[in-house]
């Protein structure tokens, strides 16, 4: 079974960073309900903010933090 991550990134003027949460989800579609409800919640009048799901398998785990691009496209180098 896959387990999902979220990543938000909020913006105003400049980056505002991002912030990265686990998600209690089974399957895909679920996840990105979950992440889009989180998006939501960090959005403001002034203050827009993007979302992107990551799937990870179970076996898998990543030694270090993920890249700025693996952020961006949801995607981890092979």
């Amino acid at each position: 079974m896959a387990r999902y991550i979220a990543v938000i990134h909020g913006w105003f003027v400049d980056s505002k960073g991002f912030d990265v949460h686990e998600l209690s989800a089974t399957d895909k579609e679920s996840a990105y309900n979950e992440a889009v409800l989180l998006k939501h919640k960090r959005e403001s009048t002034f203050c827009s903010c993007a979302c992107t799901v990551v799937e990870i398998a179970d076996h898998e785990r990543l030694p270090r933090k993920l890249t700025l691009r693996e952020r961006m496209t949801g995607r981890t180098n092979p």
